[in-house]
């Protein structure tokens, strides 16, 4: 038999769970032709994988690349391909590029990125596929639709709730965006348009979706101090109306809050042992990465950022704004800046530029947020690491990057960004496989393959079976580690060899190859 490409000696892992054997691998026509012993095979190109781990390639389920527009100024996403990724899922959070009903439906993209950069020309989601299909990505792409975009679509900047009416037209956009190929419905519960979304509200929501069959992605309504509240929120959402869902990038923010993150995960396990499709995903590392405008108080949020603007403004709104920050427990010496409109406090702590400037650090956060439009991007050592640890080896994790995909050529923008972007995957691998062997290999390969293709419902990718479309990483697993650091965060990881998307190779002997091979991807009952 001759293949297109024949992987030969590698130590398979199938993404199912399955104990891990050496197996040739054969791949033809862009797909999986054979595993096995195949001593007579050839092929146009071989891969020697002695010694080396062959995976399914990764699935990153909570990625950003679409709503920082990162695959329209970096399609080769190579961040994301030098990890083993082939595959991301955008429309995270709440926020999606499309559907766009009107004007303001994309304005809450805004927190993250400047519009003036891409041409909008697309309304429905299927018509923003087709676009992106046209850009040629390195890796799969798929989307959600984001409940803020389809809400302010319907209201603007309006901080209500909807009325009946409203209700039944943005059931209608959802079903529409989802028969379009959307993998379901997005929350982004703790931004201020839909944070006054009541939880009946978004279960009238969520049945569009699971009539449709597509999930719900739940960022939630608090991961602090209401965390325990949200959890049981989004249990309810579950248990009324039959949605799968997934909780995006799980975690408890501040020390105060730490101790519930047990509790949280056993109301989950509760849930799932009553018969809630509930799972979660985590970021492996103990930092966050936000926008900064996230830490104002929650009724400063509510309306947009032209609401919000107008009440840093406002005398009497700032010292309240101010009141209300001082009575919290930020830390603002370890809040680092990662990106900004004013590249000079980039790399910088909160406490620091306050310091500079002779300013209270609330009042510094406010002038940052203000004269930086609200788009900072944050870094916070606000997670507990036992916490990480607890979570991601639960029966029901999934890990993912929470990052945005890019090349090095990013530096050139004068900003930073977190690790996670170019070092999620190997920084998982290295920490919970290799150094501390929290979880044995096949364990750990399952959580960022199979697992995430099961969960959204994505279809023949995520195992290494026969028929399943040729999306595969090879990698030394002694040597596969992130290098990304928080000064240094444009690197990419040392030990990954090979990664083939779609029958294509993109990353060859650690080099990317230039090809883009991407698929896009929608969902089909």
């Amino acid at each position: 038999m001759a293949y297109d490409i024949l992987i030969k000696g590698g130590s398979v892992i199938d993404g199912l769970g399955s104990p891990m054997g050496v197996a040739d691998v054969g791949i033809k026509d862009g797909k999986i032709a054979d595993i096995g012993a195949l001593p007579s095979a050839s092929a146009k190109t071989e891969i020697s994988a002695s010694g080396k781990y062959v995976t399914p390639g990764f699935i990153d389920i909570t990625n950003h690349a679409d709503t920082h527009l990162t695959i329209f100024s970096y399609p080769a996403q190579e961040s994301m391909l030098m990890q083993g990724v082939t595959t991301i899922l955008g429309g995270n959070c709440g926020s999606s590029l499309a559907p766009l009903f009107s004007p303001d439906s994309i304005s809450s993209i805004s927190k993250w990125a400047d519009l003036a950069e891409i041409n909008i020309n697309w309304t429905t989601l299927r018509e923003f596929l087709d676009t992106v299909e046209r850009l040629r990505l390195g890796v799969n792409f798929g989307t959600f639709a984001g409940y803020g975009t389809l809400r302010r679509g319907i209201l603007g900047d309006e901080p209500r709730s909807l009325t009946f009416e409203e209700r039944e037209r943005m059931k209608t956009f959802l079903q529409t965006a989802i028969h379009d190929g959307a993998f379901g419905l997005s929350l982004g519960l703790t931004y201020g348009h839909e944070r006054i979304a009541s939880t009946e509200e978004i279960i009238d929501m969520a049945r569009v979706a699971a009539s449709a069959e597509g999930i719900v992605k739940v960022h939630l309504r608090s991961e602090g101090a209401e965390l325990l509240a949200a959890v049981n929120e989004t249990i309810r959402i579950g248990r009324e109306t039959g949605a799968s869902l997934v909780i995006s990038h799980f975690k408890v923010i501040g020390k105060r809050s730490w101790h519930m993150a047990q509790k949280a995960i056993d109301l989950i396990e509760y849930g799932r042992s009553t018969g809630v499709q509930i799972s979660f995903d985590v970021s492996p590392y103990h930092t966050t990465g936000s926008p900064l405008y996230l830490l104002l108080p929650n009724w400063v949020r509510v309306g947009g950022f032209k609401n919000m603007f107008r009440r840093i403004d406002n005398s009497d709104d700032r010292r309240k704004i101010m009141e209300d920050l001082r009575t919290r427990t930020l830390h603002y010496d370890t809040i680092t800046v990662l990106s900004a409109n004013q590249k000079s406090i980039v790399g910088r702590t909160i406490a620091d530029i306050a310091a500079n400037a002779n300013l209270s650090s609330e009042e510094a956060m406010l002038e940052i947020i203000r004269s930086n439009e609200g788009r900072v991007a944050i870094v916070g050592r606000t997670i507990s690491a036992k916490n990480t640890d607890t979570a991601i080896q639960n029966a029901a994790a999934i890990v993912s990057s929470d990052g945005t995909g890019m090349s090095q050529e990013a530096i050139k923008s004068g900003n930073l960004t977190h690790p996670r972007s170019f070092g999620a995957f190997p920084h998982f691998w290295h920490r919970f496989v290799t150094d501390r062997q929290l979880l044995a290999p096949e364990e750990a390969i399952a959580k960022i393959t199979a697992r995430p293709a099961a969960a959204v419902g994505i279809q023949n990718r995520g195992s290494i079976v026969r028929g399943n479309f040729a999306d595969i990483a090879v990698f030394d697993p002694r040597l596969f580690h992130d290098r990304a650091t928080y000064q240094n965060p444009y690197r990419y990881p040392a030990g990954m060899e090979w990664v083939i998307v779609n029958g294509h190779i993109g990353v060859s002997q650690g080099q990317y190859t230039g090809l883009r091979a991407g698929a896009i991807l929608r969902k089909t009952k």
